[in-house]
């Protein structure tokens, strides 16, 4: 079987899904399956011809469904080719249109044209960030046994490759053409020539051992606390066992008493050998009861060490040994950077929290001194956290309430926007969107929603703009960084799980021209 694209169209012939890692044999099957579904895919005939899987909308079946191919390149569109993983670049074509849920598409500025296919296969190394600089090179972020940046030129032509002395977690690139690189606990800043001009450790990283036995002491005192509350949970279950055990206690106590009134109330006539049998049953009952009592009245009085409790009734003992929190884990976890960004004079970095929940953002000059936090315990889904700033402010990606929040410099929120309700063009839909954003040339904020591939763009006060274009991507919760060319005609999209970027074209005469409008005021005289 040879490897096909499902195309999942919607009404109008927009694309909606597909999907590039199915057989042809998976593709008809699955298709038959949405076929199914009726109205609420939208999907009314497969055909396949050499190899190609095509759907058309229900709007057309019934003029195509005697067809063996296509007739109307308008109403059946051909599937996207999966690219050659050997080389450097792939062309690739794709849709312009992407449907909403309500059926109604938008028009997309971009299209997928190509790949650039930085990790191949190779052992040890890993695609993690990149960045677009001022030239329109990308720098692509690998972490291996030799970490570094792999530079391509506009045609994605590999060019040159800088070596670093920590893997980069992220990558941006300044107003100045200054390259910052962070990662391990370990800030970078390059020149364009890729040669290391500063490096110093993350700010957060003095005090992270103290914090990290801080948090553990916390955990530590939290584990005894819960301990202590299964331990009065577990009594309450002793007594209330014990009230059961002493109810049945005195049931057999009256029932020793019965069986003796009627042994003496036969006489001659009672059966001796069904009365001694039914007397032995019920002391024995009687001497278990006793038994049970007594252990339980120690329980009470006595009870448990927390360390110890039984994982179901009746099962011996197991060991509950306090909670262990590693130190240096929480150091580590402390020394890994979300995202990195600058300003025409200031850095800023996301990195775990301090307190061991969320992520803290701090602010520095472009020395990477005079260091503050400036946000704290933000949430992030999946270990994920972009948060990118430019001379209009500081936005952050919120992943887990689908929106994204502006800020100022120091950290006061002026802006909000986006939604997770289904069919609106500015919403982000999935688990966790936008996962993240970016800005262009002119201030425009473009973010970006994993799963979907979905990149949409947005002034600089939340207004929506337009849909940029829909990316492949393999599914799941994960890091999908963009990025922007000098000129806006190129945007560009991590693909982490396949270890390439992929880049999307500009669509002459559809990319809007409204102008970005800031939301900070008084930005300059806050500095």
């Amino acid at each position: 079987m040879t490897p096909t694209d499902l195309h999942l169209f919607g009404r109008g012939g927009r694309i909606q899904r597909r999907s590039s890692s199915l057989t042809r044999w998976d593709a008809t099957a699955m298709a038959k399956a949405l076929r199914r579904l009726g109205a609420a895919c939208a999907v009314a005939l497969v055909i396949v011809v050499m190899g190609d899987v095509w759907i058309a909308p229900s709007d057309v079946a019934a003029a195509d469904a005697a067809a063996a191919k296509p007739k109307s390149p308008a109403a059946l569109q051909r599937p996207i080719r999966r690219p050659s993983a050997t080389s450097a670049i792939s062309p690739v074509a794709s849709g312009t249109g992407v449907a909403q849920q309500d059926g109604a598409a938008s028009p997309a500025t971009h299209r997928q044209e190509r790949l650039i296919q930085v990790v191949s296969g190779q052992p040890n190394e890993k695609l993690t960030t990149f960045a677009v600089d001022a030239k329109g090179r990308v720098l692509a972020g690998v972490a291996g046994d030799a970490p570094m940046l792999r530079v391509y030129g506009i045609t994605g032509k590999q060019v040159g490759q800088w070596a670093l002395p920590v893997p980069p977690e992220a990558v941006n690139v300044g107003p100045r053409g200054d390259v910052f690189v962070a990662g391990q606990g370990v800030l970078l800043k390059l020149d364009e020539e890729g040669q290391i001009t500063l490096k110093r450790d993350m700010p957060n990283m003095a005090g992270a051992a103290d914090a990290a036995v801080g948090i553990q002491k916390r955990v530590q005192e939290q584990g005894r606390r819960d301990l202590n509350t299964r331990q009065q949970a577990q009594v309450q279950g002793y007594k209330k066992r014990l009230a059961d055990i002493e109810r049945k206690l005195a049931d057999t106590d009256q029932d020793l008493v019965e069986l003796d009134k009627k042994e003496l109330a036969e006489g001659g006539d009672v059966d001796v050998e069904k009365i001694t049998s039914l007397r032995t049953v019920l002391q024995k009952r009687r001497a278990n009861y006793v038994k049970l009592q007594t252990n339980l009245e120690n329980n009470i009085r006595n009870p448990p060490s927390p360390k110890w409790a039984s994982n179901r009734r009746g099962a011996p003992p197991q060991p509950q040994p306090e909670p262990q929190v590693d130190v240096r884990q929480l150091v580590a976890a402390q020394a890994r950077v979300a995202s990195i960004s600058a300003s025409k004079d200031e850095v800023f970095f996301t990195c775990s929290s301090s307190t061991g929940n969320g992520f803290d953002v701090w602010r520095t000059d472009d020395q990477f001194g005079k260091a503050k936090k400036i946000g704290e315990s933000l949430r992030g889904c999946c270990g994920q956290m972009d948060v990118q700033a430019n001379d209009n402010g500081i936005y952050v990606a919120e992943n887990t309430r689908h929106r994204v929040r502006g800020f100022t410099r120091d950290g006061k929120q002026v802006l909000e926007f986006g939604s997770r309700e289904r069919g609106r063009e500015d919403a982000f839909e999935g688990c966790c969107n936008p996962m993240n954003v970016t800005f262009g040339d002119d201030g425009s904020v473009y973010t970006a929603e994993s799963g979907s591939g979905r990149i949409k763009r947005f002034t600089a006060d939340g207004k929506f703009m337009e849909l940029v274009g829909q990316v492949e991507l393999v599914p799941g919760c994960k890091k999908v960084s963009i990025a922007v060319s000098p000129k806006g005609d190129l945007v560009y999209m991590l693909d982490i799980t396949r270890g390439h970027i992929v880049v999307m074209a500009g669509d002459t005469g559809q990319a809007s021209a409204r102008p970005s409008q800031s939301f900070v005021v008084a930005q300059a005289s806050s500095r």
